[in-house]
């Protein structure tokens, strides 16, 4: 058994030897395990069958060409990390503002137009308080509206002034009050609302201190501005017997302490009387006595001024040293009675 499969082994060898040189082909290698894994499974083959006689002649192929492995680079597919907020997203938050809703009847207070607070008065000085008033309501004020004394001093004035014409809705008007100080030295402040045909009261808006009211205060003290003492004029202020063509400075003017300069007012007569030369003066009434002369208080007037006709006269003054609001009061006299009030503010800046 032995020399038969060494004899088909050799018979193997040759014929590929023998075929390698007639084709002419590329002989094909064959490595010593090829062979000796074809010389089992031919015994194999052999045994299997029981024949030892027959012989099996295997013709040896060409392996095939192993097919190359192609080696693919590794890529590393990047990861995409979605990142969740770490906190919720924040949402605006929307507040509503109720509306405000205007109520019928409500003045404002704008400015002082004369007497600001803490104006020194004289003991028994007249003079004439006026504020300037905004209808800030959404009813027009008709002139059966009123403007009333509420509580305080009343320092002489009336308990109540009608309104001079309608006022409308956001609209303003110059509210005069005639007044008088009291004879003996303090400090006095009078409050004063609106009231309408109905009988209501009612005031600006409420402030922190629940006050509503706008209101006059002065001080009364003997001999104050320069120890001057003017002479007390009694009657009625504001009694529509003139009005103001043209006044320099304005309210809205400013100045230095100490500066000098000139205050220039034009009026009308609107009276049925003449202003005779002889019997009619312009005087100073009250307030601060800004003048560069301080004894220059009262002159005769240059000409007779007929009812219609102007009056144009000037004043040379020196504001005062301090800071503040200074206000002068002027005035068309006959006698002891003002027949046209005039008044001169100084605002004196740093």
């Amino acid at each position: 058994m032995k020399k038969t499969i060494l004899g088909i082994i050799i018979l193997i060898l040759i014929l590929t030897g023998c075929q390698s040189e007639g084709n002419k082909t590329p002989a094909v290698t064959l490595s010593a395990e090829q062979v000796q894994l074809w010389a089992q499974q031919t015994i194999q083959a052999m045994v299997s069958s029981n024949t030892t006689k027959t012989a099996v002649v295997l013709i040896p192929q060409a392996s095939p060409t192993a097919t190359p492995t192609v080696i693919r680079p590794t890529i590393a597919i990047p990861t995409i990390v979605i990142s969740q907020p770490t906190a919720r997203p924040v949402i605006p938050t929307i507040s509503y503002v109720q509306p405000v809703q205007k109520v019928c009847d409500q003045m404002g207070f704008v400015a002082d137009v004369t007497v600001p607070d803490n104006t020194i008065m004289q003991p028994n000085q007249v003079f004439q308080k006026v504020w300037r008033i905004q209808n800030t309501g959404t009813c027009t004020w008709t002139t059966s509206y009123q403007f009333v004394f509420d509580s305080g001093y009343q320092l002489g004035a009336p308990s109540a002034i009608n309104l001079p014409r309608n006022v409308l809705p956001n609209e303003t008007i110059d509210i005069s009050v005639d007044m008088q100080a009291p004879s003996v030295n303090g400090t006095y402040q009078g409050f004063w609302k609106m009231r309408n045909p109905s009988g209501i009261k009612f005031g600006t808006a409420a402030t922190q201190s629940g006050n509503d009211s706008v209101w006059v205060k002065i001080i009364v003290n003997q001999g104050a501005d320069s120890g001057f003492v003017p002479t007390s004029y009694p009657g009625y202020i504001g009694n529509g017997t003139c009005s103001i063509i043209s006044m320099f400075p304005t309210s809205a003017d400013s100045f230095y302490a100490g500066q000098e300069t000139d205050f220039t007012v034009t009026v009308r007569n609107e009276s049925d009387t003449v202003w005779t030369a002889s019997d009619f003066d312009i005087a100073f009434i009250g307030g601060t006595n800004m003048l560069k002369r301080p004894d220059g208080i009262r002159f005769d007037l240059k000409s007779d001024v007929y009812p219609g006709q102007t009056l144009t006269f000037g004043l040379d003054i020196i504001t005062p040293s301090g800071y503040g609001t200074y206000t002068m009061e002027w005035g068309v006299v006959r006698n002891n009675e003002i027949l046209c009030p005039i008044y001169f503010t100084a605002n004196v800046n740093k």
